[in-house]
């Protein structure tokens, strides 16, 4: 099945490629798990999924997420996750676990790449090529530290699906993130480029908006609601969020 991987984030600007994979996701798998009922503490009695902010113990190696509920979830073990580069620090992942009443066992971690806005004045002919945007939702994760001059990471996620097909490896899609403020309205515009690629399959994407960071960036004054524009395949689509 055709799948997508990301190649490159760098907090503003994230490319994907496409590639050939014959192991099914994650998700798929569990949905068809699921359908088969178990009772008492059977092998899939304590899995969740939940996004987080993972924690660097080592470079590569993480020790505890961060849900977006504020709950600390911890490993009963270090995982290796090649992404992870920096060494105590934290990164936006979706995380499937088996939750035990002290630990929790890691069966999954995708990363969950954070796209930081950037200002329509800096962003030379932006692109929006369509996509098929599935849903949209705030969150709010509260850190057991600082970071960034932060304890609070708002995010604005969206999850979506880019149209992929084979291809050379050279062409890949670039997503981002737009921002522009108008009176009270931070007005946000999700930024995407086919780069050539054919159009013949969908692929999930993640991605996270950190709006506290839009705000601070923004500094056109403060603003009460933010509107999200998306194009799709139907037209562009647009969701307002309170602050």
């Amino acid at each position: 099945m055709w799948t997508t991987r990301f190649l490159i984030d760098d907090g503003k600007w994230a490319r994907l490629a496409s590639t050939i994979c014959c192991i099914a996701l994650l998700s798929v798998f569990a949905s068809c798990e699921f359908n088969q009922y178990e009772t008492g503490d059977g092998q899939y009695s304590y899995l969740r999924a939940d996004f987080v902010e993972v924690h660097t113990l080592e470079s590569q190696q993480i020790d505890y997420a961060i849900n977006d509920d504020g709950e600390k979830i911890v490993f009963d073990k270090p995982y290796s996750v090649k992404w992870a580069e920096t060494k105590d620090s934290l990164y936006r992942a979706l995380l499937y676990y088996n939750r035990k009443p002290d630990k929790a066992e890691l069966v999954s971690v995708q990363r969950v790449h954070v796209l930081r806005p950037l200002l329509s004045d800096s962003v030379k002919n932006p692109k929006t090529d369509p996509v098929t945007l599935e849903s949209t939702w705030t969150s709010e994760c509260q850190r057991t530290f600082t970071t960034d001059n932060y304890q609070k990471a708002r995010y604005l996620n969206v999850s979506f699906y880019v149209k992929t097909g084979q291809h050379d490896a050279e062409l890949v899609h670039t997503i981002g993130v737009m921002s522009e403020n108008r009176n009270d309205t931070l007005r946000l515009t999700l930024l995407h480029d086919q780069g050539g690629i054919p159009e013949y399959y969908s692929s999930r994407v993640y991605a996270s908006i950190p709006l506290l960071s839009s705000k601070q960036e923004g500094s056109e004054g403060n603003f009460s609601i933010v509107r999200l524009a998306v194009n799709t395949y139907q037209g562009e689509t647009v969701e307002f969020f309170p602050q």
